[in-house]
């Protein structure tokens, strides 16, 4: 395994097949705990991270990828190998987003497969995915209130909770208790996922044109009173446009 440093830049760049499978191999090998997600888990809660109202940072929902505890960290070999397998995390993340500007319809997530008799019929499964989404929505669950108080927002989450929820009402578990309920549940999560996407699209547009006013703010140096005027006359601020009777 490459265990090389990562530069920011790189982490635009999408997942290799080769890299893709080496992340799939780790979050199952002997050194993660039997809570870290699966691959499919994984992609699962970061689209949540991605769709969502909120813009959480890594610090914050990283943890959560091994599992619910402080014990379920990996016991990485060395540094190198830590900084490499996060990077192939974030590049995942942000191959999620980019996936989901470009077209949401198209937005293709990452399910299993599951085999249930001697006949082979595979059946799609989206429970894995479905349980890493909710638990990716939980990390910020009431800023995601809005969706619930939807009735439409609550048929967009119906797939993702009767498969991804581990409490659930006796008549909602009958609704996902076959292989083939399963499969039917799974085949709209993809819709669900465009239309949360651009249901949630304004709110986040507008949070980020706020901090990215604010951010022009601070960069404008606040002028002192005996600094230089900015008007170019000069006089220092006080005597100039920073006096009270003085218009330019």
């Amino acid at each position: 395994m490459s265990k090389s440093k990562l530069a920011p830049a790189d982490l635009a760049i999408p997942l290799s097949e080769e890299e893709f499978d080496e992340l799939d191999e780790f979050l199952v090998s002997d050194v993660t705990s039997d809570e870290t997600l699966t691959i499919e888990g994984l992609d699962g809660y970061l689209t949540a991270m991605a769709i969502g109202p909120t813009t959480v940072p890594p610090s914050y929902w990283l943890p959560g990828v091994w599992g619910p505890n402080e014990d379920d960290a990996p016991a990485f070999e060395t540094m190198d190998q830590a900084q490499h397998i996060l990077g192939l995390i974030l590049r995942n993340m942000n191959g999620i987003i980019t996936s989901l500007e470009d077209d949401p319809d198209e937005f293709e997530p990452v399910f299993g497969f599951v085999r249930v008799d001697e006949s082979g019929r595979e059946y799609i499964d989206g429970e894995a995915w479905a349980f890493g989404f909710m638990q990716g929505l939980a990390l910020v669950r009431a800023d995601w209130q809005p969706l619930f108080d939807s009735e439409q927002g609550r048929a967009w989450l119906d797939p993702l909770h009767l498969m991804g929820s581990e409490e659930l009402t006796l008549e909602e578990a009958q609704l996902s208790n076959t292989p083939e309920k399963h499969e039917a549940l799974t085949k709209q999560i993809p819709a669900s996922v465009a239309a949360i996407y651009r249901y949630w699209l304004p709110h986040r547009k507008a949070i980020h044109e706020r901090k990215l006013a604010a951010t022009m703010q601070r960069t404008v140096p606040k002028v002192g009173r005996n600094d230089p005027c900015p008007c170019g006359s000069g006089k220092k601020f006080k005597k100039c446009c920073g006096a009270a009777d003085t218009l330019h």
